[in-house]
């Protein structure tokens, strides 16, 4: 199983009674309904984490098991029956049959006025296709996930713009995109030895929200062998998809290398990689390139590439101010794929809301042959391990989104694109910066470079006026050291002042 296939798995009455509101009478049935905080929840993720672990892997029925990709595609929750239909409530929410890859059992609750009333599974709430039909699936078969629809381009329009299905993992849209590079709750020992652990959400709460909130409030239970914890999403969405996270981390065991707020997402090739494609369209990606802001207030660029083997670059900061996976190009003649849509998929960007103290933002790079694995990963990684019997608290604003929010003052890279260089051996590698003060014109009198190589050496590097972007245009001629890999950085400063953003290429043999 790849990564992406992980990723996908990873009376009314008593309702009315327990959540007072009337519009709701989509579902078949609800629990009784208890107390239910914040507070409630991060208590209750602290006393599992003191127990030891059971594991819910093979408590599934063998139908739903054996359900094939197209059986399980075929499964779809009726619309008309949508959490809150029929209320002035700005949100719609649907559920996710269980069965195929996602065999975990799943709680689902409302929440109002401080009580939690549990969402039973009815077969009703899902129409199945003629195979399906077919199937001896169980009256109890349950829930694999959410999403949530909201109107997006049309005010009583609802559609999907947040997901949470497989393991720990969720994903958004901002308005006009599809899908693409997925978040999790957090990663464990990712591409390390003993292989990566993946913790799962057993259980949302989600809140009714108001007639006239622009949010809706999502909390989870995280479970692994490691850890527990507590997850609580504030969701907002305009043209982005805004998220404000809460999350009480509790490890059962020592955590060596544990990823807080990480991403999981694709690149296949592009021209800042030199791997050769046969393939008639120029790039495939779901991102091309990690961004960061570190705690000192420097923008670095770093594009994405692939390699036969795995890449692991850190970068080290002390209170960071934001990071995430960027997808910059956005023209189709960029892609050339009308299916899959690549200049339409998000970016995603993490701004601590508290202090993270020491650490290191860590990309990951996976060697990949397909577009159908996830092979990027990036996290914030603490400078210490997560203690067993410890508490830990991170607050973040995740936004999926076109660009990256607020006021860039640098220029940014908009490309890079790499070849063969002369003489043969050595390699040319262009950088096309624009915005800021960097202009076509700019007198680059008073300017400084940063210019600097790992390994091996740059011997030259030209600046020129780019026409066509309104910025200025950077070649460096690259001779590597044989097969080592190296880090090769570029930034343009004046009277100390950053002009760009520093661009750092990971060079692979």
């Amino acid at each position: 199983m790849n990564r992406r296939a992980f990723l996908m798995a990873a009376g009314l009455g008593s309702l009315a009674a327990a959540l007072g509101r009337s519009g709701l009478a989509a579902l078949a049935e609800t629990g009784p309904a208890t107390d239910f905080s914040w507070d409630i929840l991060k208590a209750k993720a602290k006393a599992l984490a003191g127990e030891p672990y059971r594991s819910a892997a093979g408590q599934i029925a063998p139908a739903l098991a054996d359900l094939n990709y197209d059986q399980f595609r075929n499964i779809e929750f009726d619309s008309d029956k949508a959490i809150w239909s029929g209320t002035q409530i700005p949100f719609r929410m649907e559920l996710f049959h269980n069965g195929y890859i996602y065999r975990d059992p799943m709680d689902i609750y409302l929440v109002e006025n401080g009580k939690a009333a549990p969402i039973r599974y009815d077969k009703s709430m899902f129409n199945f296709g003629p195979a399906e039909q077919r199937v001896p699936l169980p009256d109890d078969a349950g829930f694999s996930g959410l999403r949530l629809h909201a109107p997006v381009h049309e005010p009583n329009v609802f559609e999907e713009f947040q997901v949470f299905q497989g393991a720990s993992y969720f994903r958004g849209k901002a308005m006009g995109q599809t899908y693409g590079l997925s978040a999790r709750g957090l990663a464990i020992n990712t591409a390390r030895e003993g292989g990566e652990e993946f913790p799962s959400f057993r259980a949302f709460w989600v809140e009714t929200s108001a007639a006239d909130s622009h949010t809706v409030t999502v909390y989870a239970l995280l479970d692994s062998d490691s850890v527990a914890g507590a997850y609580r999403f504030v969701i907002g969405r305009a043209v982005d998809v805004v998220m404000d996270v809460d999350c009480a981390i509790y490890p059962r065991k020592a955590i060596q290398y544990p990823g807080i707020a990480p991403f999981s997402s694709m690149f296949f090739f592009g021209p800042a990689d030199h791997t050769p494609h046969d393939d008639f369209r120029p790039r495939v990606h779901d991102s091309d390139g990690l961004l960061l802001l570190t705690g000192e207030g420097n923008w670095i660029w770093r594009p994405l590439v692939t390699a036969p083997q795995i890449l692991y670059s850190v970068f080290s900061d002390k209170s960071p101010r934001g990071f995430g996976l960027m997808q910059r190009q956005r023209d189709f003649d960029h892609y050339q794929d009308i299916n899959a849509a690549y200049e339409r998929r998000p970016s995603a960007w993490v701004e601590p809301l508290s202090d993270w103290g020491d650490g290191s933002v860590d990309l990951i790079e996976l060697p990949t042959g397909t577009e159908y694995a996830d092979n990027i990963v990036a996290f914030w990684r603490p400078k210490d391990p997560l203690q067993a019997g410890g508490s830990y608290d991170y607050r973040y604003r995740l936004t999926w989104c076109w660009h990256v929010p607020g006021e860039r003052p640098v220029a940014q890279v908009l490309r890079t694109r790499s070849g063969v260089g002369l003489p043969p051996g050595s390699r040319y590698i262009m950088i096309d910066f624009a915005g800021g003060e960097l202009y076509a014109d700019a007198d680059d009198e008073h300017w400084d470079y940063d210019v600097t190589a790992s390994a091996g050496y740059i011997k030259a590097y030209t600046i020129a006026p780019n026409p066509f972007t309104g910025g200025k245009r950077v070649g460096i001629e690259y001779h590597p050291d044989g097969s080592k890999e190296a880090d090769l950085a570029f930034q343009i400063s004046r009277f100390g002042k950053k002009l760009t953003e520093k661009w750092v290429y990971r060079w692979a043999p």
